[in-house]
């Protein structure tokens, strides 16, 4: 009789090898040792894969937000170029004076700035502000450079140490620095001085000129307020600072107490200057200057390059 295909023998689920393991016994066995396997699941598609056979990694800590570092507006110069050195010889070689420095601290009250008006070789009166970009209004440094009054201000008005001097932007721990060891305003050493009237000691710098006085040079010229703080000035140095305030009250660059005394002196005081083609005014003629650019100390290749000739 025929064997219906219901009734054929089928083998059984379980397959014995010859030790008499099953053959699901051993498919268990092997994945137990692929789970075993610690090296990292293939993943040709770059998904997350999340490994249930580990414990939970644990949380990565936060760091604390660290405050960001200063940057500074300007790249900082790890030497003075050449083109520096020129300008600074002109700077210091050529005399400017000081009309007026304003000192105050930024809104903020992280640093201090200073503001001084300074008469320039010409006469012409040029703004200069000491901040983190100090700057100047003076027609070369408006074209991006950095000019001689600046430089004039930084190494004989605030006398900043030389590794600043030739840089052109300052951080705020640098402007902290350099205000803390500048010379005190006029104003500020006027105050500290006794109001009697009686002649300081011929020390220090004229407020005019940020000159040292020649303590040797018994020919040197040297007033003094005699109505109050009692500090030197260059003869010849307030006659010029007399001479800008005209229509004004002469008064001490030091204390700004009322000028009294040297009566010869304060009749030179002439009409204050006025706005010229340039839009500066200038203070040529009350400081006695020409008026005339002095070209004697440029470098010879930037007086080719702008008039085709050297002096």
């Amino acid at each position: 009789m025929g064997l219906d295909n219901s009734d054929s023998w089928q083998p059984s689920r379980h397959h014995y090898d010859a030790s008499g393991s099953s053959a699901s016994t051993q498919a268990q066995s092997n994945s137990r040792k692929r789970k075993a396997d610690t090296s990292p699941p293939f993943n040709p598609k770059g998904k997350e894969v999340v490994d249930l056979t580990e414990d939970t990694p644990p949380k990565k800590r936060s760091k604390a937000a660290e405050p960001s570092e200063e940057k500074r507006l300007r790249r900082f110069r790890h030497a003075a170029p050449k083109t520096y050195h020129d300008v600074r010889h002109r700077a210091l070689n050529q005399r400017m004076f000081v009309l007026d420095r304003q000192r105050r601290t930024t809104n903020s009250g992280e640093h201090p700035i200073e503001q001084i008006q300074l008469a320039g070789t010409t006469g012409n009166v040029y703004t200069i502000t000491i901040d983190k970009v100090p700057s100047c209004n003076c027609p070369h440094a408006l074209k991006g450079n950095q000019c001689k009054h600046v430089i004039y201000v930084l190494a004989r008005v605030l006398r900043v140490p030389w590794e600043l001097e030739y840089q052109v932007a300052f951080l705020t721990s640098e402007l902290r620095s350099i205000f803390a060891q500048a010379p005190a305003l006029p104003e500020e050493q006027g105050k500290e001085s006794e109001e009697d009237g009686k002649r300081k000691a011929l020390e220090g710098e004229c407020p005019i000129c940020c000159e040292d006085f020649e303590t040797e040079n018994t020919a040197e010229a040297v007033v003094y307020c005699k109505a109050s703080c009692g500090n030197n000035i260059h003869k010849q140095c307030f006659e010029q600072w007399a001479a800008t305030k005209s229509g004004q009250v002469v008064t001490c660059p030091f204390c700004r107490a009322k000028w009294e005394g040297d009566e010869d002196t304060l009749k030179k005081v002439v009409q204050m200057g006025r706005p010229n083609q340039e839009g500066y005014v200038n203070v040529a003629s009350q400081l006695g200057l020409s008026g005339r650019r002095d070209y004697s100390t440029y470098n010879d290749f930037w007086m080719r390059r702008q008039f085709g000739y050297s002096f």
